[in-house]
């Protein structure tokens, strides 16, 4: 198995990307391909659908301040 790597910069974080077409919801399954966008350059590309992916990481919400009794 191999991991995704940028063709652009180099990085090796990204995300899946939706589907724009008919020709990459139909024709890229047949060849074992799925659209992905690099996390940091966001260079679209395929990739074999085997390869690993490091997903979009996730920030945690920032803490909300106190709510304040009412009067």
């Amino acid at each position: 198995m191999t991991a995704f790597h940028c063709r652009d910069c180099g990085r090796k974080e990204a995300h899946l990307s939706r589907k724009r077409s008919i020709f990459e919801r139909l024709v890229l399954p047949v060849f074992l391909l799925r659209p992905v966008r690099c996390a940091h350059c966001f260079r679209r590309q395929y990739i074999p659908v085997f390869w690993e992916i490091s997903g979009r990481v996730q920030h945690p919400d920032p803490p909300k301040p106190p709510r304040q009794m009412a009067a």
